[in-house]
């Protein structure tokens, strides 16, 4: 028979008529077992009050269902990533830690959920190098600026990641390999040749950049992972006391130059002139030996008449004394007396005694 149970009603307590009496268990007395079973159970189960209504059921089943919905929505958009047409990228599973040999460019890709690309530009990147100082090979400075360009390919794309995680890093050691590159290449070169020698200059520095950044396997050199495709020496700029050194050299050179090119404008000058007065002394010689030529020719022609003209004169003299019968001295008189008459006022002056006649010769 089961035991009874008294409950305690506290006498301040007024209970209306119609009020519901709340039966509170003594706090005196111990609560059997089964009594504290059944009143778990009563617990346990929903009242009235707390059961959900048709209405409330179907409004938890749309709020589940669109909270499925977004979720799904979420992950499939986390499972979305572009990559650009100047741009490589590599999948990277960020939960997996996993990452993708296969390069991908220029589209939409649907990949593991909240997974990234770790991406590359794929076009030429420029590196502008201002106002850096170098060291010549004869130890001073010289300023200089140069712009170079290089590129990431495809089979670089996963050692340059491993090594160097991202683009920043990776730009950022390329950019100090190719400043090392430059800073080499002048110290190859004496500061006289930066001027004279600036293609050879540039060439050097393209070779070596080349070296510094793609590597060289045959020497045992390892690269940056970057393809160089072109280097400018945009600038050169030395040292002020080689610049004033240089400039008094090459006015002094100048001023040399202006010389010997008056000494040889003087020179010219004066064979010209020596060569003139040669070709007018020549001239001359040759005029005079003309004139001398004529006067001669002149002579010889006066003397072969004189003498033509004496032969004739001798032999009519002769012809005279012959059919005459003068001698020689009525012959010379006979000349006297014709001169004597040929002059018309002849005049003489002689001392005494004077002959003038040579009649008695005749």
């Amino acid at each position: 028979m089961p035991e009874a149970t008294a409950t305690y009603v506290a006498p301040s307590d007024y209970i209306a008529p119609n009020q519901q009496i709340e039966v509170q268990p003594d706090p005196d007395q111990p609560v059997p077992e089964k009594e504290k079973e059944n009143k778990k159970k009563s617990s346990s189960m929903p009242s009235d009050s707390e059961r959900l209504t048709p209405t409330q059921k179907r409004n938890c089943c749309i709020g589940f269902t669109f909270v499925v919905v977004c979720v799904a929505i979420g992950l499939l958009a986390s499972s979305f990533a572009k990559v650009e047409t100047t741009e490589f990228g590599l999948q990277y599973d960020i939960h997996a830690k996993e990452l993708d040999d296969a390069a991908k460019s220029g589209g939409l890709f649907l990949g593991p959920p909240g997974y990234e690309f770790v991406k590359f530009p794929s076009t030429f990147i420029t590196v502008d190098l201002d106002d850096r100082i170098c060291v010549s090979n004869d130890g001073l400075l010289v300023a200089f600026s140069v712009t170079f360009q290089y590129q990431m390919t495809e089979n670089n794309l996963v050692p340059a990641i491993e090594k160097y995680r991202d683009f920043h890093k990776w730009a950022d050691i390329v950019e100090e390999a190719g400043l090392s590159a430059i800073h080499h290449s002048c110290s190859e070169f004496q500061v006289t040749e930066f001027q004279s020698k600036r293609g050879v200059i540039q060439d050097r520095m393209l070779a070596n950049l080349k070296l510094k950044l793609e590597g060289d396997e045959e020497r045992g050199l390892e690269g940056v992972n970057a393809v160089a495709v072109s280097l400018q020496l945009r600038f050169v700029g030395l040292p002020d006391a080689y610049n004033d050194a240089v400039a008094e050299k090459q006015s002094a050179e100048e001023e040399i130059a202006v010389a010997v090119a008056q000494r040889k404008q003087e020179t010219t000058k004066a064979n010209t002139e020596l060569l003139r007065a040669k070709e007018e002394a020549r001239r001359i010689l040759d005029t005079a030996r003309n004139e001398a030529e004529v006067l001669l020719t002149e002579a010889t022609l006066k003397a072969e008449e004189t003498l033509f003209a004496f032969e004739k004169e001798a032999d009519a003299l002769i012809q005279v004394k012959e059919s005459l019968g003068y001698t020689s001295e009525g012959v010379l008189a006979y000349l006297s007396n014709m001169l004597v008459a040929e002059t018309g006022n002849l005049q003489v002056t002689t001392e005494e005694p004077a002959k003038l006649g040579r009649k008695e010769l005749l």
